[in-house]
């Protein structure tokens, strides 16, 4: 009788877990679909669009109501809720055009889903069929990129009640979901990111807790301008949180999984700590470094593993501590030291680019080669620039930085003939959600005669992003120039911030970058013509690989 009950009892214990199991599901698929006929609403019906209701209101309102009804009952509502925003105009907008890209445009879930019955279907149709022309309350353009100023900011809400959490997964998975260049190279159905991060934002219950899930959720984009931060763009309270606000007093680099110090800012501390530039690091405060690097990738954004790596250094030594506790590995030796910490901000962000803010800028090397760093490249010194590229036979703009002002595109012209386009932009279309148009650049150069006919270099490497990728493809269109290095950050177009409340954004590239023949960098980086790696002995001897490749490459060609 005893072993009777006890197997009752477990049955009774495991139908109750997967019934309620199988009713959060169900229910976090209810708010899914209530997230995509809002964000639908939102930018289609145009009693909406325009502002008439105050649309976030309603979400909060209803979004208790919605996940708990049965499906009948959400539908019913979800009608009344259309019903209610008044009679469309039957105005059709212009056709879509042929031209238009169409990749990120889908609305097969309104067919297909199991909680949207025929009558809401239609409905939804007929808003799409005469969905809102013109300006849009919650979407506009701004130059090329998106604005989201017409969101309201809930400044205040430093930690969101459930309501709200919700309601900012909702603006933000639908902002992404229509107006996102890139959506259709995140590498993840962004359909299933919704239905994944409803349980998340549901169960944080503590700032902390919520930090991590919108990480987590900017992470989801694949996109190196993704970043969960305040308005400014400001970070670092966030970092604190959840990283540490200390770190040691060094910059490192990730080879092959294998971190290393490149950069000691303390010379103090490290030498008292006996710590040296390229020591390879074993474990941080006892955690091995593989370990540590798994945990903290959930929370660092970046469009591919290089780019990922770089930023992930930034932040890999973060510790809540005063000090830290290191193991390395220097030659055969492998030592446990104890190292005091800084604040972040004792460091310079540049030297994570290796920002040679010293530099001339420029230099001869060996007799007729010129070498141009290109972040330093100023107005001041062009004319001085041009004419030492100019007697020389062969030139190599080291490209691995960010440009640092607008001077750095007056050079261009000595190289090109004919003024040339760089690339094709991809640009949403506010009255069109989900449909982007191509726009081809302004052309740059001018007619030259006497264009500069040596060879040219560029270096790139996983520093180049966003404009210092733009960069490497302005020196790409320079004939016959070959482009030397290793995958870049693959994040291209102006950053911009969907506000999610707190005077939080979440940001992310917001127009497309195409090469002229439309292939993208997104994700890819530019083109590399020839690919040198990075091992960690060169990482450990501060060789630079890519700098000689581009030496031996001119050698070859007769250029020394």
């Amino acid at each position: 009788m005893k072993h009777f009950l006890c197997a009752k009892l477990s049955c009774v214990l495991l139908f109750l877990l997967t019934s309620t199991a199988g009713f959060g599901q169900t229910r976090y698929e209810k708010i899914a679909i209530y997230d995509k006929i809002w964000g639908f609403l939102k930018y289609h019906h145009p009693s909406v669009a325009r502002g008439i209701v105050d649309w976030d209101s309603v979400y909060v309102h209803d979004i208790d109501k919605m996940q708990n009804a049965s499906v009948s009952k959400l539908n019913k509502m979800l009608i009344t809720t259309i019903d209610n925003l008044g009679p469309i105009p039957q105005n059709k907008p212009r056709p879509t055009v042929d031209t238009l890209f169409k990749l990120n445009h889908n609305l097969g879930w309104i067919a297909n889903s199991k909680y949207i019955s025929h009558q809401l279907q239609n409905k939804l149709k007929e808003i799409y069929v005469y969905r809102n022309q013109g300006a849009n309350k919650y979407i506009k353009q701004n130059y090329e990129a998106a604005d989201y100023s017409g969101e309201k900011k809930y400044q205040n809400m430093i930690l969101p009640n459930e309501q709200y959490r919700l309601l900012f997964l909702a603006r933000f998975w639908n902002a992404i979901n229509y107006f996102a260049p890139y959506k259709y190279l995140i590498g993840e159905d962004w359909n299933n990111v919704l239905t994944r991060f409803i349980p998340k934002l549901i169960n944080t219950k503590d700032i902390l807790s919520y930090y991590r899930a919108m990480l987590q959720l900017t992470v989801a984009l694949n996109d190196g301008h993704a970043q969960f931060s305040f308005e400014d763009g400001d970070n670092t309270s966030i970092n604190n949180l959840v990283f540490g606000k200390y770190t040691a007093p060094v910059y490192a680099k990730i080879v092959d999984n294998t971190v290393i110090i490149t950069k000691l800012v303390n010379d103090t501390l490290t030498h008292k700590a006996r710590l040296q530039k390229g020591d390879i690091v074993l474990s941080i405060d006892n955690s091995p470094v593989g370990v540590r690097m798994k945990q903290f990738r959930a929370y660092v954004s970046g469009s591919n593993n290089a780019s990922r790596n770089h930023y992930l250094s930034w932040v890999l030594f973060n510790t809540p501590k005063a000090y830290q506790k290191l193991k390395i590995k220097r030659g055969v030796r492998i030592m446990d030291v104890k190292v005091k910490c800084i604040l972040p901000s004792q460091r310079d962000w540049r030297d994570l680019t290796e920002y040679q803010s010293n530099a001339t800028g420029y230099k001869t090397v060996g007799n007729s080669i010129a070498y141009v760093y290109a972040a330093q490249i100023w107005s001041g010194n062009l004319d001085t620039i041009k004419n030492l590229i100019r007697s020389k036979k062969a030139v190599i703009f080291d490209v691995r930085n960010y440009p640092q002002n607008d001077a750095f595109y007056n050079i261009f012209g000595m190289f090109l003939p004919n003024p040339k386009s760089i690339d094709y932009s991809l640009l949403m279309i506010p009255d069109n959600p989900g449909y982007f148009t191509w726009k081809q650049s302004a052309k740059m150069g001018e007619i030259n005669k006497t264009p500069y006919k040596g060879q040219v270099i560029v270096l790139a490497d996983e520093r180049n992003q966003s404009q210092g990728e733009y960069s490497v493809m302005c020196f790409q269109t320079i004939p016959g120039a070959v482009t030397i290095g290793s995958q870049t950050a693959g994040a291209d177009g102006v950053k911009i911030g969907i506000p999610v409340g707190g005077k939080m954004v979440i940001s992310y590239s917001s127009y497309g970058v195409y090469y002229t023949n439309k292939t993208p960098t997104q994700r890819r980086g530019v083109k590399i013509d020839i690919y040198v790696k990075k091992t960690v002995e060169s990482v450990i001897r501060s060789d630079d690989l890519v700098l000689a490749r581009a030496l031996s490459y001119l050698k070859s060609k007769g250029i020394d």
